[in-house]
């Protein structure tokens, strides 16, 4: 009984002390968590992608899904503008994006109409070889001047 008693208590101060460690990392982790969110959001849009190129060379037998991932990125380019605000500066995205609003606005919303195309383009059973290409073109539009590393 005492043993279960200590064990049990050893593993709340454990806890508390987790806790405590959170707490005080909590600040360091707030600065960066736009960031991060824009990154991982970025990224997934970036899965679909090649998820997207798989299917188009065959690589997988997966031509059902196709739907499925130009939704996913026509609902995340109808966001991807909520992804910058003020103060998110860092990661991956250069500081030209808040130095050229106006420049960076168009960029964005020729990736939402590209998305929005190309969703169309696969709803209607359209040929998507095009489609996919302006909307490669949109994200590299956007990579080229305002993403670290491209």
């Amino acid at each position: 009984m005492h043993t279960s008693f200590f064990r049990a208590a050893g593993s709340c101060r454990r806890i508390l002390g987790l806790g405590c460690g959170l707490l005080f990392a909590g600040a360091s982790l707030a600065d960066n968590g736009a960031a991060d969110y824009r990154h991982h959001t970025m990224e997934a849009i970036g899965g679909h992608m090649e998820a997207i190129v798989d299917i188009l060379k065959q690589k997988v037998p997966h031509q059902a899904h196709m739907g499925l991932h130009a939704d996913a990125i026509a609902e995340m380019a109808a966001i991807a503008d909520t992804l910058f605000p003020a103060g998110s500066e860092g990661g991956d995205a250069l500081p030209a994006i808040w130095e050229q609003p106006e420049e960076f606005a168009k960029r964005l919303q020729a990736f939402k109409e590209a998305a929005a195309g190309f969703r169309q383009t696969v709803s209607e059973g359209g040929e998507v070889g095009a489609a996919v290409q302006n909307l490669g073109g949109a994200c590299k539009g956007c990579h080229d001047d305002f993403v670290d590393g491209h």
